[in-house]
Parts: C-alpha cells; structure tokens; sequence
C-alpha cells in the first residue's frame, strides 16, 4: 500500500532486511508450495526491529477472534472484520498443515483471546490504515476507521485492510513484492492469492522458517 499501512524504509535497510531473512532460513520451498514469496518478503512490520520473517504465530486452531466494543465500533464495520478473518478460513481449506479455524465476536473479554482488533482514528494507527503487534499470546490489531483524507472508511475497504493485517497475525511478518498479493503494500488485491496462501503454509509446514522468533 502506497502511504498507509507501513512506513517505508530504505532501499539499502530492504536489501539488508532480505539479506538477512534468506540467510535464516532453514528451509525452502517445495513444488508443493509454489507459487510463494517466503524469499522476497519485504519491508518489516511497522515496530519491528528484525528482518521479515515467517512464523507459525499462532500456535492452536481454532482462535479466538475479538472485536473490542470501541467508540467507532458498528454492526457493518464488525461483519467487514468478521468476513476478512474467514476469507482466510476459506483460502486456506483443505491445508491440514494449517488447519486454520476460527470464531469471531464482539465482546470486551479479551482474557482469552488470540486475535484482538480495534478500531480507532488514523492517529490512534501511527498514521496507518492498520498495524499489528503481538503482545504475549495475543495479536493485537489496530485499524483505523478514517482515510488519509479523514474520511470514513467504507465496510470493503477495512475488510481489506483486516485481511492483510490478519495475515499479520497468522505468521507472515512482512510484504510481498507483488501487488497482486494480499500481503502486498499496495492496494490493488482484494482477494488472497495462491502465493499468499502458500507463503502461509510454509511456516505451519516447517518447510521454511526463519530463527528469528517473535
């Protein structure tokens, strides 16, 4: 995405970033995992201070997926998380080396929760559309309910930005190169594509993981 999920960060600290995530792998790609991107991720995460990686976040299925009852919570804002969060459900059907399930539910108890989304201002986002951190045993995921031009975001257009930080989430820590991509800093995809859905599979498979953990 152009100017809203992510900050940029320098040519050379990219090149160096990738240079260190393909050193660190232990593992690469099968046949049965191509398409894929695990050896071009880009840009770190905002708030992280390693390289791109690949991780098996989220170590049990099905997670608990919590949408805090914030200020700018409402009905079509929570069926747009909801549906993002299952896009990936469905991508990922049939790969049992993830078995990705989930629930989805508006509530205040966060205790035991693995996935938290909050909604909130631009500001409240660091400037972004969305960024995820992980906090212990929980990813928390801010999105922000206003565009760079302080407007409210539409249903569609947060769906998006939850899918890519749900990505997040589940264990792709960094960008594709391709727009195409969900995982991808642009905004052309609305869809999750085969390489992302690949990519993910790589670190529940163990087929391509880096050593630097979370």
């Amino acid at each position: 995405m152009n100017g809203g999920w992510r900050r940029r960060v320098p040519a050379s600290a990219a090149l160096c970033s990738l240079t260190m995530l393909m050193a660190s792998t232990v593992a690469q790609a099968d046949d049965g995992f191509k398409p894929n991107y695990a050896d071009r991720l880009t840009t770190p995460v905002e708030g992280s201070h390693i390289a791109p990686r690949l991780w098996p976040s989220r170590p049990r299925f099905p997670l608990r997926v919590v949408v805090l009852n914030s200020f700018y919570f409402n009905n079509p804002y929570f069926s747009a998380i909801k549906e993002g969060c299952n896009a990936w459900v469905g991508a990922m059907k049939g790969a049992k080396d993830v078995g990705l399930g989930l629930t989805c539910e508006d509530s205040d108890d966060v205790c035991t929760a693995d996935v938290v989304f909050l909604l909130g201002t631009r500001e409240q986002c660091g400037g972004f559309s969305g960024f995820t951190k992980e906090y212990g045993p929980c990813a928390l995921i801010r999105l922000s309910v206003f565009d760079s031009n302080h407007r409210l975001v539409s249903p569609k257009a947060l769906k998006r930005v939850a899918m890519h930080e749900f990505g997040h989430a589940l264990g792709i820590w960094g960008h594709s190169p391709n727009p195409k991509d969900i995982m991808s800093l642009d905004e052309d995809a609305f869809d999750i594509s085969l390489a992302d859905i690949n990519t993910l599979r790589l670190a529940y498979a163990g087929k391509c993981r880096t050593t630097d953990q979370p």
